[in-house]
C-alpha cells in the first residue's frame, strides 16, 4: 500500500455510482403522528402501566371518599292535580278549578316551594328543636369545632382592627336571632325540597333529602298535607266572600226594582196612561210610517223623471235622438215626420246624382227637407217641455209630502212625550228586575252547593314511606364512574405521553418517518452483566450475547444491502454526540474481523477522537502525518491482537479537520485501502456537531446512521439526514443503539429487539 496515496489510479466506483446504489429518498418536512387502529391498540399496550396506574389510584381514591361520605335518604310523595270537576251547578264562576295548562302546573310547584308553606312545615314538625335538621343543635366533630373557633378568632381580630363584619355589626336582639334562625332553616328546607313534573302528566313529585330517613318521610308528607289544607282554606275563604258580596248585592237590587216599578205606576197615574200599551204602536206613528213611505216613492218618481229629462236633452243636444226612444215612440207625428224625412232624403240623393245643384226639382226637394226637419225640431221641443213639466209636478208633490211629514212629526212629538217617558221607565224597571233575579239565583246556588264543591284541586296518590336505602352516595355508581373516568383519563394521559414521546423506538418508526431502511437494533450493555468488562470489551468476552448477535445481524444487513456489490468503505455517524456510534464502529469492525474478514477501523473524529482510548492504540502517527509524508503507512496502522483488526487512531487539535477529510489525499487514501481490505469502517463526528461527516459521506460507499433508542428527537434525526441528502451522501440505513431490551419488549414491537428480550435464553448474556 502506498502510504502517500501517490500513483493511485481513479477508482471506477465513483461516488455517483455509490449514490445510485444507496439513494436517499426525499424526507418528510413535518413529523406527523397518525394512528390507525392497530397502532392505537399497540400504543395502549405500551402505555398500559400509565392507564392501569390511573385506574387503580383514582378508583381507590374515589372508593375511599365514597365510603366516607355521610349517607342521605330521599323520601318521595306524589300529588295528582285534578283537572276534571263534578259540578251540579255552574259554581266555577265563584271557585274555579285548575286549568290544564303548563303555567298552572308551574304555579302549583311554586306554591309547594313557597316560604310560607315551609314555615308552616317547620312549625308543625318542630324542626327548630330537631338536631337532625337544625345543625346548631347537632354535636359537631373536633374538626368542625376547630374550624368554627378559627373563624370566630379571625372575625374578632378583624373587628379589633376596625375592618370586617365584626367592626360594623351591632348586637342583635333575641327576636332578630330567632328570625335569622328561621330564615336559615327555611332556606335549608327549600334547598333539599324538590318538586318536579315530567311535562307529560299532571303528577307532581315532591322529594326531600336528609340524613335521617324518618325525617325525610315526615317532612315530605307534611308538605303534601299542608298544601292540600291550604287549597281548601283558600276555597272556603273565596266562597265565604262571594256569598257575602252576593247577599249585599241582592238586597241593593231588590230596593232598585221596587223603586223603579213604583215610578212606572206613579207616571201612569199622573199622565192618565193607565190603559196605554207601552210596547204597542200609536196612530201618529202609523201616519208617520205611511207618510215616510209616500215620501220615498215621490222622491224616487222625481228622480226618475229628472233622469229622463236630462237624458232626452243630451240626446237632442248631441243630435243622436234614437227612433226607439220612449218619447219618440209615443209621438205619432214625429214618426210620420221621420218617415217623410227619409223619403225626401232618398229623392235628394237621386236628383243630386242626375242633376246639378241649380236644378229646380232638386231645389224644391231640399226646401221640403228643411221644412220636415223644422217640424221635427218643433215637436221635440214640445216633448222636452212636457218632460220638464212632469219634473216640476213631481218636485211640488215631494215638497208637499215633506211639509206634511214635518207637521205630523211635530204633532206626534208633542202627543207621545208621555208615552216615551213611560216606556223608558218601564224598560228600566224590567232591567232592574232581570238583574235582581239573576243575582238572586246565583246567591241561592252558591249558598246551597258550596259545601259540595269544597274539595282540593289535588290529591295524594302515593304517600312517602320511610326510605330503607340511602339515595346518596350511590356507591356502585360512584365507583363505576370513577373506574370509567380513570380509564378515560389514563387513555388520555397515555395518548398525551405518546404524542410527547419524540424519540424512535423501532425500525418501523424509522422507515415511517424517514423513509430510510432500519437495519437493526443494538441492545444496551447492562452494567450488572458485564462481569467487570467495559462495554467495548463485552463483544469479545461474550461472543454469544444478544449484543454480539445484534452486531452480527447488523453486519449481515450491511452485507446484503447491495448483494451484487456490498459496501467496502462504510462511514458511521450520528446526529448528535452520545449516540453510541464509536462503540458501534469498534464492535462492527471487531465482529467482521472475528468473522475472518480483513477490516480497517479509521478514527476520522479529529475533534473528539475515541478509538485510541477504547483500543489503547498509538496515536502518534495519524492520517495528517501520513498525508504530510511525515510517516509511513505501517507506522499509522495499529493491530488488535485478539481479533486481527487493523485501526488508525486520530489526534485532536487539528485546525481545519474538514479540509483534511475533504482533500484529494483523503479521496485517494480511501480508494487505495478499499483494494487491500474487505471492509473499511470510518468513525466520524456527529452531523449536526461538525461538517466532517458531510464531507466524508461523499467519498465512501455508504453511510450508517446511528440513532439512540428513545432519546434522540425525531426532528434532530430528520435534520441530520436532510444535511446528508443535501450534499449527496448515501445512507445505507439507520441503526437504533443503546436499546433497553426489557422496556422494548413491553412496547410490543415485533422486531429483533423482541427476540433479544423475550427469548434471551438463546443468547448467553452473562
Amino acid at each position: 500500500m502506498d502510504g502517500s496515496g501517490a500513483g493511485v489510479t481513479e477508482n471506477p466506483s465513483a461516488p455517483q455510482s455509490r449514490g445510485a446504489r444507496y439513494a436517499l429518498p426525499a424526507l418528510p418536512s413535518v413529523v406527523r403522528d397518525q394512528f390507525d387502529v392497530s397502532e392505537l391498540l399497540a400504543m395502549l399496550r405500551r402505555r398500559r402501566g400509565i392507564i392501569l396506574g390511573c385506574m387503580v389510584v383514582i378508583t381507590l381514591l374515589a372508593t375511599l371518599i365514597t365510603f366516607q361520605l355521610t349517607p342521605k335518604y330521599t323520601a318521595d310523595t306524589q300529588l295528582l292535580l285534578n283537572t276534571r270537576k263534578t259540578n251540579v251547578i255552574d259554581l266555577q264562576a265563584v271557585v274555579g278549578g285548575l286549568p290544564p295548562e303548563a303555567a298552572a302546573v308551574r304555579s302549583e310547584i311554586d306554591v309547594l316551594r313557597s316560604r310560607q308553606l315551609a314555615v308552616k312545615v317547620i312549625d308543625k314538625l318542630g324542626l327548630v328543636g330537631d338536631p337532625n335538621f337544625n345543625d346548631a343543635l347537632r354535636d359537631r366533630s373536633a374538626i368542625e369545632v376547630w374550624i368554627g373557633n378559627a373563624e370566630a378568632a379571625v372575625t374578632n381580630w378583624l373587628g379589633s382592627l376596625g375592618v370586617g363584619p365584626a367592626a360594623s355589626s351591632r348586637v342583635s336582639t333575641p327576636e332578630e336571632d330567632r328570625q335569622a334562625t328561621m330564615t336559615g332553616l327555611v332556606d335549608k328546607l327549600l334547598h333539599y325540597l324538590v318538586v318536579f313534573n315530567d311535562g307529560r302528566s299532571y303528577t307532581l313529585n315532591v322529594t326531600f333529602t336528609s340524613r335521617d330517613p324518618e325525617l325525610s318521610s315526615r317532612v315530605v308528607n307534611t308538605v303534601a298535607d299542608l298544601y292540600l289544607l291550604e287549597q281548601l282554606e283558600a276555597k272556603f275563604d273565596a266562597t265565604r266572600r262571594a256569598n257575602q258580596w252576593l247577599n249585599e248585592r241582592v238586597i241593593e237590587l231588590r230596593q232598585k226594582v221596587q223603586a223603579s216599578e213604583a215610578a212606572v205606576q206613579q207616571y201612569r197615574a199622573e199622565h192618565n196612561l193607565q190603559n196605554a200599551d207601552v210596547r204597542g204602536t200609536t196612530v201618529p206613528q202609523q201616519q208617520l210610517n205611511e207618510i215616510n213611505t209616500q215620501l220615498g216613492l215621490a222622491g224616487a218618481d222625481r228622480a226618475q223623471k229628472e233622469a229622463r229629462l236630462r237624458q232626452f236633452q243630451e240626446a237632442v243636444k248631441n243630435g243622436v235622438l234614437h227612433a226607439n226612444a220612449p218619447e219618440v215612440l209615443n209621438s205619432q207625428l214625429i214618426t210620420q215626420l221621420r218617415t217623410q224625412e227619409t223619403e225626401v232624403v232618398r229623392k235628394e240623393a237621386e236628383l243630386s246624382a242626375r242633376y246639378g245643384d241649380r236644378f229646380p226639382a232638386l231645389i224644391n226637394v231640399r226646401a221640403e227637407l228643411r221644412d220636415v226637419r223644422r217640424q221635427i225640431a218643433q215637436e221635440v221641443d214640445k216633448i222636452v217641455g212636457s218632460l220638464a213639466q212632469d219634473v216640476q209636478t213631481a218636485r211640488i208633490r215631494e215638497q208637499s209630502l215633506q211639509q206634511s211629514l214635518a207637521d205630523l212629526q211635530q204633532r206626534a212629538s208633542q202627543s207621545n212625550e208621555a208615552e216615551v217617558k213611560l216606556r223608558e221607565l218601564d224598560r228600566e224597571a224590567q232591567a232592574n228586575r232581570a238583574l235582581y233575579e239573576n243575582f238572586l239565583n246565583r246567591f241561592k246556588e252558591t249558598a246551597e252547593e258550596s259545601d259540595m264543591q269544597q274539595q282540593a284541586d289535588a290529591r295524594i296518590i302515593a304517600r312517602a314511606d320511610v326510605p330503607l336505602e340511602p339515595s346518596f352516595p350511590n356507591k356502585k355508581l360512584f365507583v363505576a364512574l370513577a373506574l370509567i373516568g380513570s380509564t378515560l383519563l389514563g387513555v388520555f394521559i397515555a395518548i398525551l405521553v405518546e404524542r410527547l414521546d419524540d424519540g424512535f423506538r423501532s425500525a418501523e418508526q424509522i422507515e415511517h418517518y424517514t423513509s430510510v431502511s432500519g437495519l437493526g437494533l443494538v441492545p444496551a450493555v447492562p452494567s450488572r452483566t458485564r462481569s467487570g468488562a467495559t462495554p467495548e470489551e463485552y463483544l469479545i468476552r461474550k461472543p454469544t450475547s444478544s449484543f454480539a448477535e445484534s452486531i452480527r445481524s447488523l453486519r449481515t444487513a450491511i452485507l446484503y444491502s447491495h448483494v451484487d456489490k456490498p459496501p467496502r468503505a462504510l462511514l458511521i455517524t450520528s446526529a448528535v454526540p452520545e449516540e453510541g456510534k464509536s462503540l458501534l464502529s469498534v464492535s462492527l469492525a471487531r465482529s467482521s474481523a472475528m468473522a475472518g474478514q480483513k477490516v480497517l477501523l479509521v478514527d476520522a473524529d479529529l475533534r473528539r477522537p475515541k478509538i485510541s482510548k477504547i483500543l489503547g492504540g498509538d496515536n502518534k502517527a495519524t492520517l495528517a502525518d501520513l498525508f504530510a509524508d511525515q510517516c509511513t503507512a505501517e507506522e499509522v496502522l495499529n493491530v488488535e491482537e485478539s481479533t486481527g483488526m487493523h485501526y488508525i487512531c486520530a489526534r485532536s487539535g487539528m485546525p481545519n479537520p474538514q479540509d483534511l477529510l475533504g482533500s484529494q489525499h483523503m479521496r485517494d487514501f480511501i480508494r487505495s485501502i478499499t483494494r487491500h481490505y474487505d471492509l473499511v469502517v470510518i468513525d466520524s463526528p456527529p452531523v449536526l456537531a461538525a461538517s466532517d461527516a458531510l464531507v466524508l459521506s461523499r467519498i465512501v460507499d455508504a453511510t450508517l446512521f446511528v440513532v439512540r433508542w428513545e432519546h434522540t428527537p425525531r426532528q434532530v434525526v430528520l435534520g441530520a439526514l436532510r444535511q446528508l441528502q443535501s450534499v449527496g451522501g448515501t445512507v445505507a440505513g439507520v441503526v437504533l443503539s443503546r436499546v433497553n431490551v426489557r422496556k422494548h419488549v413491553r412496547f410490543g414491537y415485533g422486531d429483533s429487539g423482541y427476540y433479544y428480550g423475550k427469548y434471551k435464553e438463546y443468547a448467553a448474556s452473562s
